[in-house]
């Protein structure tokens, strides 16, 4: 049937920190990350209520109307949906918070002491029942998110399952400081894509942003993973602008070049949350052109230029009030 929908309603789970969710997007005007069970750790799961829950939400869908939530998210897409209403292909987790960098404009940052102690659920024995129930439907992708991935215990484990089972693909968000061996097999393999923060062409601005000693270690690990991938664009550097700290054009330039340099083909370029969130209907126009004007610089390096959640729906917000304009 013909609706609009997407992905993540139709076969998607986020798994989050004490709640697991239809999708981890927060970026829509409706808020987007929709609940369906919170105070969640780690139990096992009614499946049934899962599928009934995005069944709800499809048949809302289907009679033309919009969950509340997904109200103006992009990713929403008008096309004929397939009628298998019990699998599940979209998996993000997120349900650790341990890292090994200060980002600061992270959310654990309001205390870090109990986010790297805080004592997460294991995920293992839920997708071992995903298996066994014959739900795990192994065409769509699989993303790590959360803390620091390479110092989740059963990270080495979850991956290798992911790749025996055949998804095409599994995003793994890092910090870049620990090597991992599991990471580099992904990339050789050619069924993961590594996402490193990096946020500042130069070690001062580095250090400012991540608040630890980071930037030399950082690159050579990602020149040392962009040397193994198999697919030229699967290691990715990323700038998350912070208006008045690192919003200037020198220092993405730098960045950008850094990646150059390093083997790294594909950046992605986002925005602050609060900052976007507090201004998502009046973004000035500078900061429009910053956006635009790094697109450009890094088209004419040869380099893949991709917007990440958040700056996708400021640009295309932007965009479409132009137009109506």
């Amino acid at each position: 049937m013909r609706y609009k929908s997407c992905y993540w309603i139709e076969t998607g789970i986020n798994f989050d920190i004490d709640a697991y969710k239809v999708c981890c997007l927060y970026s829509a005007k409706g808020g987007g990350n929709t609940i369906i069970e919170e105070n969640y750790k780690g139990k096992p799961i009614d499946w049934n209520k899962v599928f009934e829950f995005k069944k709800m939400m499809k048949d809302m869908h289907k009679r033309g109307e919009i969950y509340p939530k997904c109200e103006e998210c992009i990713y929403l897409e008008e096309r004929d949906w397939p009628d298998d209403h019990t699998k599940i292909s979209m998996i993000n987790l997120d349900y650790w918070t341990k890292c090994n960098s200060k980002c600061s404009y992270c959310h654990t940052m309001l205390d870090k002491k109990a986010a790297n102690s805080f004592k997460n659920y294991n995920f293992l024995p839920i997708l071992k029942d995903m298996i066994k129930r014959d739900i795990l439907r192994s065409n769509g992708h699989v993303s790590f998110g959360g803390g620091e991935v390479t110092l989740l215990r059963e990270f080495d484990t979850l991956l290798n399952i992911f790749m025996k089972k055949g998804f095409p693909l599994t995003r793994i968000h890092s910090s870049c400081i620990k090597y991992s061996r599991a990471i580099e097999k992904g990339l050789k393999n050619g069924c993961v894509d590594l996402i490193v923060s990096v946020d500042a062409g130069s070690k001062e601005m580095h250090e400012k942003v991540k608040q630890v000693k980071s930037y030399d270690k950082v690159w050579k690990n990602l020149k040392r993973y962009a040397s193994h991938q198999k697919d030229p664009y699967a290691v990715k550097a990323k700038y998350i602008v912070i208006p008045d700290l690192n919003d200037s054009l020198d220092e993405i330039k730098l960045w950008l070049q850094k990646a150059k340099e390093n083997g790294v083909n594909c950046v992605y370029h986002e925005i602050e949350s609060k900052w976007f969130y507090a201004r998502r209907d009046n973004v000035p126009k500078e900061m429009i052109d910053l956006f635009n004007q790094t697109k450009e610089i890094a088209e004419k390096m040869g380099l893949k230029y991709v917007l990440y959640e958040r700056a996708e729906h400021m640009m295309t917000y932007n965009t479409n009030k132009e137009v109506s304009e």
